[in-house]
This record gives C-alpha cells, structure tokens and sequence, in this order.
C-alpha cells in the first residue's frame, strides 16, 4: 500500500491556469458589475466572482476551470449561479510506493460557488484532481458548511482564513484517504456500495435501485489497473469515475436491454454527486476510537 502525503514543496510542474479572457468566455457572470435579480434591495453588496479570482491569485492560487448555470426563463435569477476551481502548483497529495520514486497522485483544489442575484453567498469546498485519470472529485465534510463569506462581509482576509481552512482540511482527508486505502471490502460490501453510488447518481434511495447483477459487474470494473483491488479507496475512485463520466451499462433486470449510462454534464450535479458519494464511502470506515 502507498503512502499518502501533502506536500507543499514546488516540483515545477507545469500547470496550465486560465487567463482572464478565456475565464470570461466560460463563465461571463464571473465578471457581472451589478446584480442579476432586480428585486434585489438597494442595499444588497455586491462583492463579484472576479474580485475573488485576482485575490485568490495573490494567495498562489490560479483558474483551472469555470462553468455558469444554462439560463432558463423559469430561473427567476438564479441562472447566475456560476463555479470556479482553483489549484495551487505547489500544494499536492504525492504517494510513496515501497521501491519505486514518489510520485504526485492528486492536486487539491478549491472550488468556489457564487451567484449575483442577492440569494447565495459566496461558498467554497475542497476538491481533489487525480492526475492518473483526469478526474475530479469532491470532499464532502460537515464543516464545509463553514466555508462561506457573505458579499456584505467579503475582504481579503476573510479568504485567507478560508483557504487555511480549505488546506487544513485537506491535510485531515488525506488521513482518511489512507485509512480507506488499508480497508477491504467483500464482495457483499462492494455491490451495496455501488447500488449506493446508482442511487445517488439517480437520486433515489439505495433500497429502490433495481439494476441487474450485470449492471453491478460493470460499474464496479475498473477503467485502468491502477484502481483495482478490493481496497475501499480503489473501489470508490472506480465507482466515482463510473457515476460521473458514465460508460457503464445499465438494465432495470435480467434479460432486459442495457443503455449506456451517459456523463453528467451539470455542474451542480456533478458537485452534489461528489460530495454525497464521499460521504457514502466514509461509512464504510471504521469508526474512530
């Protein structure tokens, strides 16, 4: 089993973070100037997305991607909901293979959510990029809710104590990503795992997935070999990829013809799937002492 670190020494990797133009072209709300809603009070701050990004950058922090909400007529405001995911070169989750070079596995990331219509503040959570697949992945905890500055109350110094945060918090999953990768789960475990992933993909309880015994053997096959094994940590990382980048095929029961299951392609889902799905796999830790 490897050794699961944070390491905060640059090793010069070249990461390519968005400039400005190109954040515009993908997430234009990122730079709005006044609110979205108009039934917003006259009172109602508006601290915008782009404040953030160029202090984030003075923290060491770039753009990696930025996504908004499709508008729709029936949104009444909403569609300026709107994300942006940064990363730091210098801060990585490397693992240590007994005889073989350390190597980087993922890089954190913090990934913000904001709106401009007057009914979100700006919220914030942890993710991480897994280099072997370019796949990204969300860390769900409880205290993510404290992770969020209201724009009336948005300064620089308020960020940097959410970053902390953010890294702090990161340093603690990491904890939990290594005692997942020395649990193993038996074959009963790992269908009720995935039947929980398809619920959550689907949002439906787990006790109403009804899928066939071919559609568990797919979902729960590795896309590469670096994911198999029995470990909880290999089978969630199969399991995540599945759910979100689709690829599996899926009958409701024997005999009946499978459909491909496709990509998710919201990023509000996407977040949600992510972090329900975390959550789903820190049950099957062993409880602490």
């Amino acid at each position: 089993m490897a050794d699961v670190m944070v390491s905060y020494a640059s090793d010069n990797l070249a990461t390519k973070f968005l400039p400005a133009e190109e954040i515009k072209k993908r997430c234009p709300l990122a730079y709005v100037t006044s609110p979205t809603n108009e039934k917003v009070s006259d009172k109602y701050v508006l601290a915008n997305t782009s404040t953030v990004i160029e202090d984030m950058a003075k923290l060491g922090w770039g753009v990696v991607d930025a996504k908004q909400r499709k508008a729709h007529k029936e949104s009444s405001g909403r569609f300026s909901f709107h994300m942006v995911v940064f990363q730091n070169p210098d801060i990585k989750i490397t693992k240590q293979v007994e005889g073989e070079e350390e190597t980087v596995d993922c890089y954190p990331r913090i990934i913000l959510t904001n709106s401009h219509d007057g009914l979100n503040c700006f919220k914030f959570m942890v993710g991480l990029y897994r280099c072997v697949c370019s796949n990204g992945l969300v860390i769900a905890s409880d205290e993510m809710v404290d992770l969020k500055i209201r724009h009336i109350y948005y300064n620089f110094d308020e960020l940097r104590g959410v970053v902390e945060h953010a890294i702090e918090e990161v340093a603690v999953k990491v904890g939990r990503m290594t005692l997942a990768s020395g649990v193993n789960l038996n074959d009963t475990q790992k269908v009720k795992f995935a039947k929980e992933a398809i619920a959550i993909r689907k949002g439906i309880l787990p006790e109403e997935v009804t899928v066939d015994a071919e559609t568990i053997t797919d979902i729960l096959d590795p896309v590469r070999d670096e994911d198999r094994g029995n470990s909880l940590w290999n089978v969630f990382n199969v399991l995540q990829e599945k759910v979100i980048k689709g690829g599996y095929f899926e009958a409701k029961k024997e005999g009946e013809k499978a459909r491909k299951v496709r990509k998710v392609t919201s990023f509000i889902k996407d977040l949600d799937i992510n972090s329900k799905l975390w959550k789903a796999m820190e049950s099957f830790l062993p409880e602490e002492q």
